[in-house]
């Protein structure tokens, strides 16, 4: 298994704290995101991460020359056109690299271990999709609507009627992976290319008939760093995702399979 990590935006709703920093490489409490992350990716046995790059590489290629990656592979991949695109045109830079199952991450996820964890191990759908349950969903916020017991919508576009937010985390398997490559090809071959999220390969996909049931995280922790105030959170946050307990207990456990809207 392999995980593509897509670090390359300019965290511009985050300055003045990204005037100089690559959003990733943040510190939420004596670590920052990215390391977080990799610490989770390698805990669970992934040594294949690829981190797709933009603002700030030199900084973050600085960092992993001093993390202490024995026994992994870790490379970057370079997206030059970091300031005028989304996640979309990350991703298919790293479309040579979908030759394994994958774990999608954002560069800016924080999340506890359980959920990685879980993701891996309590189901065998070819793509697993976590979600989480909200009181109430913010503009920014990347939405799903059910139907049928399945994902039918994802997008931030959802006005009303929404179920969950979708986690930031994905994981394709299987014949998964090359239907997200070819769903990635006809993305970029697609319309407005630039203001993308990737996720539009999954919308793809679920218009096409494909089905995808959501993935209920439950009350474990994940959030997306976007603004100050979610830099805060997470500081205040730091013990759950970096020492939540329960890792194994929460697999086949508080974690479910979402069988209706």
């Amino acid at each position: 298994m392999k995980a593509i990590i897509l670090a390359a935006g300019l965290g511009s709703r985050l300055r003045p704290y990204t005037e100089y920093v690559p959003k990733c490489l943040l510190d939420v409490g004596g670590t920052s995101l990215l390391q977080n992350q990799i610490n989770h990716i390698r805990d669970c046995g992934i040594n294949d991460v690829v981190i797709v790059v933009g603002f700030g590489f030199n900084k973050v290629e600085a960092f992993l020359r001093s993390y202490d990656s024995i026994g992994m592979r870790i490379k970057t991949l370079y997206n030059p056109f970091y300031t005028t695109t989304n996640s979309l045109v990350s991703l298919c830079l790293a479309r040579g690299e979908m030759n394994d199952d994958l774990v999608i991450m954002n560069g800016d996820d924080i999340f506890e271990i359980d959920i990685l964890d879980s993701m891996i191990n309590a189901r065998k759908e070819n793509i697993v999709l976590p979600v989480k349950k909200k009181e109430n969903y913010d503009e920014e916020d990347m939405k799903i609507r059910m139907e049928n017991g399945h994902v039918s919508l994802v997008t931030k576009d959802i006005k009303d009627h929404i179920h969950y937010e979708s986690v930031g985390l994905r994981l394709f398997r299987g014949t998964g992976v090359e239907m997200l490559k070819r769903a990635s090809e006809e993305e970029m071959r697609s319309g407005n290319v630039r203001q993308k999220w990737y996720v539009s390969c999954i919308q793809r996909l679920l218009n096409k008939g494909y089905k995808i049931k959501p993935f209920d995280i439950g009350n474990m922790f994940w959030m997306d760093v976007d603004y100050p105030k979610d830099l805060f959170l997470a500081k205040n946050n730091f013990d759950k995702f970096v020492f939540g307990g329960g890792r194994r207990a929460a697999v086949g456990g508080s974690l479910k399979i979402v069988s209706s809207g």
